[in-house]
């Protein structure tokens, strides 16, 4: 029994051994900071605002128009017979429940018309990172927007930014590592 528990160990260990030998080169950069840099995520961004202000007028004329028709029942409910209350009532409560409703298909209208503009930008990204692990001989690379490692040994890993940045027509300046992350410095930042 000791001899099976003995080799099996021998076994582990030098597939262990194996695995730690044939590890792959890994890249890593910041996905969401490198998509905000893109020229065209401005874009997106301002389209996103325009349809935002378009919404947001319309939230703000229906809340108008929920004050008057309150300020009118407030006045004349004390000469209103007690059913024409409850129906102006009932009244006020739909347009209010609508106004909440059409406030919360407002806030999903907008992730979604996020996520719809976002794709393409993302896509591109996406292929320009393959593109850089393919020149660089990359196996595999680290978004490290959000923090799903906890130290980099930059001799083992390679931080792609630049190389990245360049290929999204991004002006790179200068790029100064800051504990490990990159810095972009450019003609915009200065």
């Amino acid at each position: 029994m000791s001899r099976l528990r003995l080799l099996l160990i021998m076994i582990l260990a030098g597939s262990f051994s194996l695995l730690s030998a044939q590890e792959g080169r890994f890249g890593y950069l910041d996905f969401n900071s490198t998509l905000k840099l893109m020229p065209e995520y401005l874009e997106a961004e301002i389209n996103l605002q325009k349809t935002q202000s378009d919404y947001r007028e319309e939230i703000e004329r229906s809340k108008r128009e929920f004050e008057r028709k309150y300020i009118e029942f407030m006045l004349e409910q004390d000469h209103l017979s007690a059913s024409i209350v409850a129906k102006r009532q009932k009244e006020l409560q739909l347009l209010m429940d609508n106004n909440a409703e059409f406030r919360d298909k407002v806030q999903t209208d907008l992730e979604n018309k996020r996520e719809e503009l976002l794709i393409p930008l993302k896509k591109k990204l996406m292929e320009e990172i393959a593109g850089v692990c393919t020149e660089q001989n990359l196996d595999y690379v680290i978004d490290t927007g959000k923090g799903t490692y906890l130290f980099i040994n930059p001799d083992k890993g390679v931080d792609i930014s630049v190389p990245v940045y360049r290929k999204l027509g991004i002006e790179v300046v200068e790029a100064v590592p800051e504990n490990g992350q990159p810095v972009l410095i450019n003609s915009d930042n200065k």
